[in-house]
């Protein structure tokens, strides 16, 4: 069974003068949540679509198992690039019955199929009566059809509102959880910190950042310290082995260290030098706090 479930080697793709991806390398293994995070024109649909097989690129290639997207590959790719689209009229079964068919997948696999996106209990029911959520549901359902290796979402909160934003990110790491590869597009931040595993950053057709999301996360550690004699601290804090940096805030050192740090630890080596601390804290550094940082928190920078 291969690790390596897409290979993209130098994507590119050009709508006239625009240039929609620029030189995109990414490799997404098996099992992984990937991210794919920016704006709007970053270039993320682009790139979902040229996997897809519906748009054709200017330059580059990719992989699906480690071969030529066939549909035989295809058939072990499930996608949602729109919202949802259904027959109004006919309830859950019916509409997946028909995607069935069309897939050439067994009918028999609707009912595991409903049951993994909970709508078990709303199976006879129109379409039409269905929220918002529920409709982003079936969709992820018909996706899943045919036991598919690797589901692909656009924007799959897009237009929900937080009840169905929490049901959706839950059903995703539900879906993660029992070996599915999923690739997810989104502009949004916390969305991607909270069911993604790894990430790319892209901004404007350009790859500025991919990894694991922890990786982000763990790089540094902000230790938020209080003193009253707050020129010493500046002075013995340089002297802490993990010291990467430190900013002046009012009547508080932010002291950044390389990797994890436990507070205790900055504590005692501080007490250590004669420095009693009246505030102690750590601030973890966010996505959001990358991203900004890698993107250029400036006018005139795409901001998400």
């Amino acid at each position: 069974m291969e690790d390596t479930i897409l290979e993209i080697k130098g994507l590119s793709k050009n709508y006239g003068r625009i240039k929609a991806l620029s030189g995109l390398d990414l490799t997404i293994s098996r099992g992984q949540v990937y991210g794919l995070l920016g704006p709007n024109g970053s270039g993320k649909t682009t790139t979902l679509g040229i996997i897809l097989g519906a748009t054709l690129p200017n330059h580059g290639s990719f992989r699906w198992f480690g071969q030529t997207l066939d549909f035989k590959s295809l058939k072990r790719i499930g996608a949602i690039l729109e919202h949802p689209n259904f027959f109004p009229y006919l309830n859950a079964v019916d509409n997946l019955r028909i995607i069935a068919r069309v897939r050439c997948v067994p009918e028999q696999d609707i009912e595991r199929v409903l049951q993994l996106t909970g709508l078990s209990d709303r199976r006879k029911h129109r379409f039409q009566t269905y929220s918002f959520g529920m409709k982003q549901r079936l969709a992820i359902a018909s996706a899943m059809l045919g036991n598919t290796e690797v589901l692909i979402l656009d924007e799959p909160t897009n237009g929900l509102d937080p009840g169905g934003i929490a049901e959706i990110r839950g059903l995703i790491t539900s879906i993660a959880s029992s070996g599915t590869t999923i690739i997810l597009a989104s502009h949004l931040l916390d969305e991607v910190q909270k069911v993604c595993s790894h990430v790319a950053v892209l901004q404007k057709g350009v790859k500025l950042f991919s990894g694991s999301v922890d990786d982000v996360l763990s790089n540094t550690e902000t230790i938020v310290i209080g003193s009253t004699d707050l020129s010493k601290l500046e002075t013995v804090i340089k002297e802490y082995p993990d010291y990467l940096s430190h900013t002046i805030r009012g009547n508080y050192a932010e002291l950044k260290t390389r990797g994890l740090c436990n507070p205790s630890e900055v504590n005692q080596f501080l007490f250590t030098r004669g420095i009693s601390c009246s505030h102690l804290s750590m601030n973890k550094k966010s996505l959001e706090s990358y991203f900004l940082e890698i993107t250029g928190n400036h006018p005139g920078a795409d901001t998400i």
